[in-house]
């Protein structure tokens, strides 16, 4: 399926949909520090780096799906909050009217939590409203990273709408894993020291480890609490400014003075420093093999920090794979007449059903569908049954044949609640003739729990 991505950052929500097996095609990336770093780690796309309110549907090239974050300062509850009030939280709007131009089969939205409370309540609701007018199923998730194999404590509010003409019900992923990925295991074999900078640029020669740190002076807010997790845990959130990143867990838990204090443990002092962008980076499960190119530390910091980790975005990717999939494979059903009660009687002692030649059955029946009039019977079908008889040996079972072959079917059970298998197909045809009718197979796959 081919993907369009907006906000697209260094790529990292890119990079999950591309490992989930996406054709990501397209991208628009509006901050041109960032573009040398998206070009680089995905060669293959083509970058706009046009504000999206210049950009139409036009503008956009066909495809299967729009995945992308807004700008969420806006949103956040670490910032001044003004959703709307801000130039950049109007950008969302943006973002949708671009879906309701282009009308993609599907879409996914990837915004702080801050969106979620009081304060933003009424216009986040009124941004699924907009998206459900626009001829979407719209639901939306708040999931923590580290419940994903991602090394650091990252809550986001995620949004995936599936059009309304597709026959299918999207169902955010379930956690990979009860157990998480620690500080250890992501970085801990990381024992070069980094690069120092502040505002100096950044030297080249190096560039392509990223394991440069940024040394600039701890603020009264940063010092008013703990910034340093264990080995054994997971990280504090990754923040897109350098100032404000965790402490490398080489150091001890930072010491309580008062409720907004903390001060570093004396004599150790020389073990609090930040995390390099390399290890941000590995926290926020890139590979290593993702270059991040800059002159200046702080940009390097934003990449990382703004981007969605690339295996949390490759589980959603697989998820919304795995929906349309589900889609798309189908259980034939062949609706059957059957002539009245001797008929049907006889059809349940035998457990079987013919009728003539079919052409278009290609592979297994599942299920038969019988009708007479008002009244409909749903069978399970034995697996690979569909056979060729001839008329002595239906004639043999009491049935009365009038052709000399015919196909047949090996009926194992009734299927009770089949209301929703009528409606479907009655959107085909009932005729005295047999049909096979195509349902999809994630409308079908919990009838096996009431087969008798």
């Amino acid at each position: 399926m081919k993907v369009v991505s907006f906000f697209s950052g260094c790529g990292g929500l890119d990079l999950g949909f591309e490992n989930a097996g996406f054709d990501v095609i397209w991208a628009n990336e509006f901050d041109k520090t960032i573009c040398p770093t998206y070009a680089y780690n995905h060669p293959n796309v083509v970058l706009n780096d046009s504000d999206i309110k210049t950009l139409s549907s036009e503008d956009i090239p066909d495809c299967d799906g729009f995945i992308g974050g807004p700008p969420c300062q806006a949103w956040s509850e670490g910032g001044k909050g003004l959703g709307l009030k801000d130039e950049r939280g109007k950008v969302f709007l943006e973002y949708i009217r671009l879906i309701k131009e282009k009308q993609p089969k599907f879409f996914l939205i990837e915004n702080v939590p801050g969106i979620l409370s009081a304060k933003h309540k009424l216009v986040f609701g009124e941004f699924l409203s907009q998206l459900k007018c626009a001829n979407y199923k719209v639901s939306y998730q708040l999931l923590n990273a580290k419940y994903y194999q991602v090394s650091q404590d990252r809550e986001r509010v995620f949004v995936v709408g599936i059009r309304n003409d597709i026959d299918v019900d999207y169902t955010f992923p379930t956690p990979t894993d009860s157990r998480i990925v620690t500080l250890r295991e992501s970085i801990g074999d990381i024992k070069d020291k980094p690069m120092e900078y502040q505002d100096e640029e950044v030297k080249q020669f190096i560039q392509g480890k990223n394991h440069d740190v940024y040394v600039g002076v701890f603020d009264d807010k940063y010092m008013s609490r703990n910034r340093v997790r264990s080995w054994n845990n997971v990280s504090y959130t990754i923040q897109a400014q350098a100032k404000n990143e965790p402490l490398h867990p080489q150091a001890p838990r930072m010491q309580y003075v008062s409720e907004n204090k903390r001060i570093f443990v004396k004599g150790y002092e020389h073990l609090y420093r930040r995390l390099s962008v390399r290890e941000c980076a590995r926290i926020q499960s890139f590979p290593d093999s993702f270059k991040f190119l800059y002159s200046n530390v702080k940009d390097g910091y934003k990449m990382v920090g703004n981007a969605v980790p690339p295996k949390l975005s490759y589980v959603l990717a697989k998820s919304i794979k795995e929906c349309f999939e589900r889609n798309n494979s189908s259980t034939q059903i062949l609706v059957g007449y059957y002539k009245g009660a001797t008929h049907l009687n006889l059809i349940k002692k035998n457990n079987l059903y013919y009728f003539p030649f079919v052409k278009d059955i290609s592979g297994s029946v599942s299920y038969l569908l019988l009708h007479h009039k008002e009244d409909f019977h749903l069978y399970k079908v034995k697996d690979n049954s569909l056979s060729e008889k001839d008329n002595k040996s239906l004639i043999q079972m009491g049935f009365n044949p009038t052709k000399r072959k015919y196909q047949s079917l090996v009926i194992e059970g009734l299927v009770e609640d089949c209301t929703y298998i009528i409606n479907y197909c009655k959107k085909y045809t009932f005729s005295y003739a047999p049909t096979i009718v195509k349902i999809p197979f994630s409308k079908i796959e919990s009838l096996n729990k009431v087969v008798k």
